[in-house]
């Protein structure tokens, strides 16, 4: 059984891979923080929380970069949970191409990152501005996983913008974050300072 997981891990993580190098259908609308490709087929619960849980996920990597915080085997307090309640919601709640794409998001903001969603050529946010993006099951008022971006000081990842990627639970904890690779390879992609624009 633990193989089958394993095997069925590795062939979602090569279809991910493969597929994002493609151009999505014109009704697909990209979200804010996502770049996943249109929904693939639904994997179950126990290889959703494996991809979480276990460190194989193929939309992050565990914690470890260069100028990331220490590795950490269990689940620790983000730091930023508390201020989640102050932050502003950014754009409307939408399909989420993150994960298999058949979750629902709404991206909110703290006030170093106002001027997301209008951006432009020359307007980067500025150290602190932080991005979350709360996925909800359709229909649902309670998020199951939150993915956040905080922009940190120069130096931090300069080929990625200074961007750090957290994978949150909704109790606040930290699974994932640093400068994680898949993050960082989609949103290498985004048209202005890693970031992808509000839904069209």
């Amino acid at each position: 059984m633990r193989l089958a997981l394993l095997a069925l891990v590795a062939a979602s993580l090569v279809s991910a891979m493969i597929t994002t190098e493609a151009r999505p259908p014109t009704d697909w609308a990209p979200l804010p923080l996502g770049c996943a490709p249109p929904p693939r087929p639904r994997l179950d619960a126990a290889a959703t929380a494996a991809w979480i849980e276990g460190g194989s996920s193929p939309v992050a990597e565990p914690r470890a970069s260069t100028a990331a915080p220490a590795a950490s085997p269990e689940p620790a307090a983000w730091e930023l949970a508390a201020q989640l309640a102050s932050f502003k919601p950014a754009t409307v709640r939408a399909r989420s191409q993150h994960f298999t794409g058949e979750l629902e998001a709404e991206v909110r903001i703290n006030a170093a990152a106002a001027p997301y969603p209008a951006l432009g050529p020359d307007r980067v946010l500025p150290p602190g501005a932080t991005l979350v993006a709360l996925h909800y099951p359709a229909g649902s008022s309670e998020p199951v996983t939150l993915l956040a971006m905080v922009k940190r000081p120069a130096g931090y990842d300069p080929d990625g913008g200074d961007w750090e990627y957290a994978i949150v639970t909704p109790q606040g904890s930290s699974t994932h974050r640093g400068a994680l690779p898949l993050c960082k390879r989609c949103h290498a992609d985004a048209p202005h300072d890693h970031l992808f624009g509000g839904p069209r």
